[in-house]
């Protein structure tokens, strides 16, 4: 349970978790959404430097109750307390309410996107707290970025929340309720395109790392010289193939509901199929041949891939419609790499969520295999050597040099892959078999020598489970 000094000072961040789509809508109209996700990164990052610093308690707010355990990563010793339904002022009571129900006094609120605020603002404002009901920092939109009160707020659901008018609104609530009122200088919080350009100047002679990555990242998106085009991911799927026509025409089919969030989607097949070639171009996917060895064929089409993320694909997966957000979620959260988590396809059985879990299991602590959706930044991959050229256990070195430099883990989706071959080999017998290969390389058997132990084909193109 969390117990407050009464003289504390108390600083409550109100926070919502970057994704794409969520947030910042205004500069996602001018920006595009990808550039909207950045910019609130970025920001949360500025708030993220001073809260580290300050003296206090620290209560972290997220918007969602999910987000709790996220937000307990972001901030060492915080407190966390998940923001309720309703409008923001009546969000704002209910936090303070239980902060005040643990002994809390002087508490002050900020949002996540106001790099004007420094800690001398803050200080000076839980100064005006000692002789004041509240303080404002008033915004030059008529809002506010700072909010504090030395005793509890008035009712504040019905004010006029995110328009111009809130300032003066809150203002006129507090002089009803007889709370004397202190405001300081003038402020601003990043809700535009403009904002940003602003902000450089802002920024210009502040040193401290995450404004100088702000202003940094402002500068090289050409904000203060041109209008920029808004961005989409920049995601290129590549899927490797050899005699998988029927599940091959299935994915490609799912994967335009996924454009235009794709930026391309490369097919390289290792039986030269004039088929397979027929079906990649009716959905505009780049075809591509190499000799049957899963991982030079993984290596070719990341070769030709364009996008900034590479997404490596089984022909029987089916990847859920949201998974381009998940993915660029990940990658602007700050990971160079990730998988999702498994899951059969069909009807629910509990010796599939038994293998499942298993799999997720196996896959967080150990390695995650080639048809859990596995996605790398291009530059990334290039640096460590992308996968092994093996027809089995292509991605195992790969993964551990990505866990040894920033870590791959799982995002919170799923992708489903076909059960169809445990169904054909018998659950139990399918398992212990693939078992039995991850244990016999994990020894030094060839992964040439198992891939013909694993299937009857030149190319094992299904993941082991």
């Amino acid at each position: 349970m969390m117990i407050f000094d009464s003289d504390s000072s108390i600083l409550v961040v109100f926070l919502r978790r970057p994704a794409i789509g969520v947030g910042k809508q205004r500069i996602a109209a001018e920006l595009g959404a990808r550039a909207a996700c950045e910019a609130a990164n970025l920001l949360l990052e500025n708030t993220l430097e001073d809260a580290h610093t300050w003296p206090g308690p620290v209560v972290l707010s997220p918007a969602m109750a999910e987000d709790a355990e996220w937000a307990s990563e972001l901030l060492p010793g915080a407190h966390i307390i998940a923001q309720d339904s309703g409008n923001l002022g009546t969000r704002i009571q209910k936090v303070e309410a239980q902060i005040r129900q643990q002994g809390g006094h002087y508490i002050i609120f900020i949002g996540s996107d106001s790099p004007y605020l420094t800690q001398e603002h803050i200080r000076d404002a839980f100064l005006r707290l000692r002789n004041s009901a509240t303080v404002f920092v008033p915004a030059n939109d008529g809002g506010v970025t700072l909010m504090g009160s030395s005793k509890p707020w008035p009712d504040l659901a019905d004010l006029p929340w995110e328009t111009p008018n809130l300032g003066d609104a809150l203002r006129q609530c507090c002089r009803k309720a007889g709370l004397s009122i202190s405001s300081m200088e003038t402020g601003f919080d990043i809700d535009t395109r403009q904002d940003l350009v602003d902000a450089i100047t802002l920024l210009e002679n502040d040193h401290r790392p995450a404004r100088k990555k702000l202003r940094d990242w402002i500068t090289a998106s050409g904000l203060d010289t041109e209008t920029p085009v808004p961005s989409n991911p920049d995601v290129s799927v590549i899927i490797p193939v050899y005699d998988d026509l029927p599940a091959l025409t299935v994915l490609l089919q799912r994967l335009q509901y996924l454009r235009p969030g794709l930026k391309e989607v490369i097919v390289v097949d290792g039986k030269a199929s004039r088929d397979c070639q027929q079906v990649c171009g009716r959905f505009a996917a780049q075809y591509l041949t190499l000799e049957p060895n899963r991982g030079a064929q993984l290596n070719l089409g990341a070769k030709q891939a364009h996008g900034d993320v590479l997404w490596f694909l089984h022909a029987d997966s089916y990847p859920a419609k949201d998974s381009v957000t998940q993915i660029m979620d990940h990658v602007i959260a700050g990971n160079s790499s990730g998988f999702f988590r498994f899951r059969f396809d069909g009807d629910p059985h509990w010796y599939k969520r038994w293998l499942e879990t298993a799999i997720n299991l196996r896959a967080r602590f150990g390695i995650p295999y080639g048809d859990q959706g596995l996605f790398v930044e291009k530059d990334t991959y290039a640096r460590l050597g992308g996968h092994t050229a093996t027809p089995l256990f292509e991605e195992v070195a790969l993964i551990r040099n990505l866990r040894r430099e920033r870590g791959c883990r799982s995002v919170a989706g799923t992708i489903r892959v076909s059960s169809r071959r445990w169904e054909r080999d018998g659950w139990l017998r399918r398992s212990l078999h693939n078992r039995y290969l991850a244990a016999a390389f994990a020894l030094g058997v060839a992964p040439e020598r198992l891939a013909r132990q694993y299937g009857h084909t030149p190319i094992v193109t299904r993941e082991l489970d």
